[in-house]
């Protein structure tokens, strides 16, 4: 069975431009091996018709929408970018046409969930592995505050909204299960490589376990037809009633073991087909994760980057303002008339705090006589 997964992550102002040109394949390589971009033809935005520039499309839903009387920080969370995806065999199996429906009926749901007005672009990525949905909201409430804690405000509140997602693909006919979540795992402070590796082990206990069987049922199988050779042996027209008897349970014990058998290969070969699907979930999250994490490296230091290289141009600007300006107070014959200037401001300076220390200190030194001691 398959999984419906819907993954959301938080974004400041300085990862947009890049989300952007990852989700709209502006850039013209890419390190993850899963794009090829002879198939980026066939992506689409269910939401634009159009590629769109992110900061513009958040920009314009705040100036027209935000009412809050404090300056939006920094540090705010501007755009909540949902993962929206399942497995490859699931999108194999179902076709071109249903995995569309699929992506536009979680399209419907975000727009239920988020509101219609708050979504910035929905894409959808046919030119990687695994077909999935980039889709991006502004956290814009009703009342016009910009607070992505209404909808994501700790596990209980995306774990809801992952549950009412399952049940919203469900009803519109999709055979997904719930996706795994970290209180159904109890997992809640383990890595995605830890628990693929977990997920492993079970595989590799499931593969001995269909392995003990299929001996064994190999076994059965052998005993059977020894069993039907010597029975061919027999001499049926002077077989007494009770050997026929023995011989009749003896076949039915048989076929019903050997049934037992298959129904447990059955099972063993299902449960091995479901946590294969859970690796392969694993696994995409996996690299979704270290995709961001790596990112958010290579961003965060290009922005200090850049924060060195403005503060080397603001101080070599400042350099030559004070050169030109002694050089101008030079030429206009102000420069010693200047100096004096600044040698009494420097003199007045230091006699007002002289006067300041001296007002400080005779605060502390005034004696406090006590009310209640006078005559």
């Amino acid at each position: 069975m398959s999984y419906a997964i819907f993954r959301t992550e938080k974004m400041q102002s300085t990862v947009l431009d890049k989300c952007q040109r990852h989700n709209q394949r502006e850039n013209r390589s890419y390190s993850n091996q899963d794009i090829d971009l002879n198939k980026s033809k066939l992506n689409y935005d269910l939401h634009n018709s159009k590629n769109v520039n992110y900061r513009d499309e958040i920009n314009k839903k705040i100036k027209e929408r935000y009412k809050g009387k404090r300056t939006i920080r920094k540090d705010a969370v501007l755009n909540i970018e949902c993962l929206i995806t399942s497995d490859t065999d699931f999108f194999n199996r179902i076709g071109e046409y249903e995995t569309e429906r699929y992506f536009r009926e979680a399209y419907e749901f975000v727009k239920t969930e988020f509101g219609e007005e708050n979504i910035n672009y929905a894409t959808v990525h046919m030119d990687e592995t695994t077909p999935h949905m980039h889709l991006g909201v502004t956290p814009l409430t009703k009342d016009g505050r910009l607070n992505a804690k209404t909808w994501l405000n700790g596990k209980k509140k995306l774990t809801e909204m992952q549950n009412r997602f399952h049940k919203h693909m469900t009803d519109k006919g999709f055979e997904v299960e719930r996706g795994i979540s970290s209180e159904e795992t109890k997992a809640k402070n383990k890595r995605i490589a830890e628990l693929k590796k977990e997920s492993l082990k079970e595989l590799e206990q499931i593969k001995k376990e269909i392995q003990i069987a299929r001996n064994e049922l190999n076994n059965m199988s052998a005993a059977l037809y020894q069993s039907s050779l010597e029975l061919d042996t027999i001499d049926y027209e002077t077989i007494s009633k009770s050997d026929f008897e023995k011989l009749k349970i003896t076949a039915i014990n048989a076929s019903k073991i050997q049934n037992a058998f298959n129904k447990k290969i059955e099972i063993l070969e299902k449960e091995n087909r479901e946590l294969k699907d859970k690796n392969e979930i694993l696994a995409k999250e996996k690299d979704i994760y270290k995709n961001g994490r790596s990112s958010s490296a290579k961003m965060y230091n290009n922005e200090f980057e850049k924060l060195k290289e403005d503060y080397k141009i603001n101080t070599l600007r400042k350099d030559l303002l004070i050169k030109d300006m002694t050089q101008f107070l030079k030429n206009k014959r102000m420069y010693i008339d200047f100096e004096i200037y600044k040698e009494d401001m420097l003199n007045k300076r230091i006699e007002l705090a002289e006067q300041q220390k001296s007002r400080n200190k005779s605060k502390v030194s005034k004696p406090i006589i006590d009310k209640g001691l006078e005559l």
